[in-house]
């Protein structure tokens, strides 16, 4: 094997190890981008074929950033980075014929590792990228050895990342951090949720095949009945005519309960949306820190969610409804003004006013209608156009969540009764070894709250009345948790939820080592409840620790260090007392060689020169000599000091 084969391969392996993770989030054509490239060096390195000049080389680096450019426009985020690492690091192996460019493909290779992070603080991908730093650690061994073999570079970079754990963890644990990190950089290939901003016909019911994650939920106490899993997250008060959309103004405040046995406490690990809503089991009566609630009793945070985020929700699960006589927000006009747009529905809801002023009987005539009309529910609803009323109550009545609780908030309305549509999630899967909720995009649920003068604004789930299954399954169509033991679920169930309990300890542990954390150890420890006092003595404890870390090391390895050879030691004055009188000894000239340089140009120091020559071969190159040779040889070296001109 060549030495650019040999440095070319494992440069080329560790390259695909790390960019690996971040393959289901790059844009297709960078992934085709970086197997083309090193499918060719691959390819080139087997037949010989040409590497590509300066010129081409520059024209392949300025057709990536293009790319990037078309791409990502003027965006400049994790993404972004991610993916002109990924371009660079495709061409980077084209210039790998010094020793210099090998290096630098190599420290490229690093920083791909650590932007795996950007994606995923899992145990999983932790693990991972341990994986593939000593991979990486090997390639880097592996160019700067002189001989060709790969099980020492192997060896030597298993001990040096087992040497280096010790000190990360210390490096976690007691490094300080910063309370609000050093870059707002949003983690790239995030932000789903089950909706949106605006809620049309079908726009819940294409997530249905998303069995991405939501979010996670573990109560302090018993867990809800299952008719109570529904997680509130935005409402919908105005229609325009094809969409619902959310409140303008806030409102009233919401009542607040006092404490009872209908509130549940409960802690949501949220994955990041990159919005401002949040989660909460309905209905939410107080909020988290960086929080607030708003009349329409949602959560909204401060700032966007473009990290995985934990925060803890109360809920008053009663389902009477709020009677603190307080309308809350009603529907403003927009549903009104379009008197053109959905005649046929309006004309039915008036006519089933007819007759029925209390609120309550015309909700129940509205869901009879349902019952009594063959609607039917389903995941694959047909498209609806202009007038999306008209066509789902007349024509299809075939529909998904939205369809129900659009049409029956609609209706009440033109009814004169104070409707809102409600988004977020229904349902949970338990996991029976975390004891929490997953709650996964497919889970995205609408229902309706009508405000009556008796009870104020009262939950009411229209797909019920069409499909009276639906508490006992998830929205999409997966069995609830109330079925869910341990015996009821396969194997490879099992194993899942294990995995996945592992998992999310490991997350609760890893990301919630935040700044209050650390500073609650710290005053722990007894450094007081300054953090700028506590800053320095976690400098000067890490510093005292690396320190004792350092010395232990050169403890537990000294045996190993080779101590100086006094043989060489001595070769080496004898050959700089000849060179300070003009005879150096070339590099690649061996001890007979140059004995016979000397020899010629001095013959005078001929003898005593043959003799400590001959005494440093016997040392160096038979198997056996006496034990007193090296002492003779070092004091020979001593006594040997030669004059500048022969005869002085």
């Amino acid at each position: 094997m060549n030495r650019d084969t040999r440095h070319s391969y494992p440069i080329i392996f560790a390259l695909v190890v790390a960019i690996a993770p971040h393959t289901p989030d790059l844009p297709a054509w960078i992934i085709v981008w970086c197997v083309f490239m090193w499918g060719y060096m691959v390819v080139r390195l087997k037949t010989g074929w040409p590497l590509p000049g300066p010129i081409l080389r520059h024209i392949l680096a300025a057709a990536g950033i293009t790319g990037l450019l078309l791409f990502f426009s003027v965006r400049i985020d994790a993404d972004a980075f991610v993916g002109l690492m990924a371009v660079m690091a495709a061409i980077k192996p084209f210039e790998m014929a010094t020793h210099r460019h090998r290096m630098i493909t190599v420290l490229l290779t690093y920083f791909i590792i650590i932007t795996s992070l950007f994606r995923s603080e899992s145990l999983w991908i932790v693990l991972y990228l341990f994986f593939s730093v000593f991979v990486t650690t090997a390639a880097l061994i592996h160019i700067n050895r002189p001989e060709g073999r790969y099980r020492p570079s192997i060896f030597l970079a298993a001990r040096i990342l087992a040497q280096a754990i010790p000190l990360m963890v210390l490096l976690f644990l007691v490094f300080p951090r910063l309370q609000h990190g050093l870059f707002s950089m949003e983690a790239p290939g995030t932000g789903r949720s089950g909706f949106s901003e605006r809620l049309g016909f079908g726009s819940i019911s294409r997530m249905t095949l998303d069995q991405s994650l939501a979010f996670r939920v573990a109560f302090d106490g018993a867990l809800p009945p299952p008719n109570a899993l529904y997680w509130r997250g935005i409402v919908f008060d105005r229609f325009d005519g094809t969409r619902w959309l959310p409140a303008d103004n806030p409102g009233d405040i919401p009542f607040v309960p006092e404490n009872g046995p209908d509130l549940v406490r409960h802690t949501i690990t949220l994955e990041p949306h990159k919005s401002r809503r949040l989660f909460a089991l309905d209905r939410p009566v107080a909020a988290p820190p960086g929080a607030e609630l708003t009349a329409g009793y949602t959560l909204v945070s401060g700032q966007r969610v473009t990290r995985k985020k934990t925060y803890q929700a109360v809920s008053c699960i009663r389902t009477a409804g709020d009677n603190n006589g307080k309308t809350g927000t009603l529907l403003p006009d927009p549903v009104f003004t379009h008197s053109d747009n959905n005649p046929k529905a309006r004309l039915l809801a008036r006519s089933m006013a007819e007759g029925t002023a209390d609120a309550h009987g015309k909700i129940q005539q509205i869901l009879a209608y349902f019952t009594e009309n063959d609607f039917t529910y389903t995941l694959s609803p047909p498209r609806l156009g202009d007038h999306p009323m008209d066509e789902f109550l007349f024509e299809t009545r075939q529909g998904y969540c939205e369809h129900y609780a659009g049409a029956l908030a609609f209706l009440l309305n033109i009814q004169e009764v104070p409707a809102r549509v409600v988004g977020g999630y229904l349902g949970g899967e338990l996991n029976p070894y975390g004891n929490y909720l997953s709650i996964r995009q497919s889970f995205a649920h609408a229902w309706v709250e009508a405000y009556t003068s008796d009870r104020g604004w009262i939950r009411i789930d229209p797909t019920l009345a069409v499909s009276p299954n639906r508490l006992e399954q998830n929205p999409d169509g997966s069995f609830s948790y109330s079925g869910t033991t341990r015996d009821a679920i396969s194997v490879f169930k099992k194993m899942g939820f294990m995995l996945e309990a592992v998992n999310l300890a490991w997350e609760a542990w890893f990301t919630g080592y935040s700044f209050s954390e650390q500073k609650a150890l710290l005053q722990r420890l007894g450094f007081g409840t300054s953090w700028g006092t506590g800053t320095v003595y976690f400098l000067l404890l890490t510093l005292s620790v690396m320190v004792v870390a350092v010395f232990f090391w050169m403890f537990l390895h000294r045996s190993g260090v080779r101590k100086k050879d006094p043989v060489a030691t001595g070769y080496a004055l004898f050959c700089r007392r000849l060179a300070r009188i003009g005879l150096a000894r070339p590099p690649d000239q061996g001890p007979m060689d140059y004995l016979l340089t000397v020899q010629a140009k001095r013959p005078d120091l001929g003898p005593e020169a043959a003799a400590i020559t001959d005494i440093y071969i016997r040392i160096r190159f038979h198997r056996t000599c006496p034990d007193n040779l090296t002492k003779q040889f070092i004091d020979q070296v001593k006594q040997f000091t030669p004059a500048r001109q022969a005869g002085q």
